[in-house]
């Protein structure tokens, strides 16, 4: 186990999840995935940043459910404010 309590393999596990997102983020042309932030832990997603719409926000929480290895998705994207 390392300091943080992970075993190294789970933490490796969490590192290839989060990986995984961020290229189906890439992937899909109605998410702007540079404005996105993507961590794991235990199969946990969060998903942070700002975006312009519902509809990218959404996306990119589908995105990562059907990412294999994901057991649930915490959606804390934001949306930017209308000018």
């Amino acid at each position: 186990m390392t300091s943080t309590g992970k075993s190294t393999h789970a933490a490796r596990l969490d590192a290839d999840i989060a990986q995984s997102i961020r290229q189906a983020l890439k992937l899909d042309n109605d998410v702007p995935e540079a404005e996105i932030r993507v961590d794991v832990s235990h199969g946990l997603a969060t998903l942070e940043g700002i975006v312009e719409t519902d509809l990218q926000k959404d996306a990119a929480a589908a995105d990562a459910r059907r990412v294999k290895g994901v057991r649930d998705v915490v959606n804390r994207i934001g949306l930017r404010a209308p000018f």
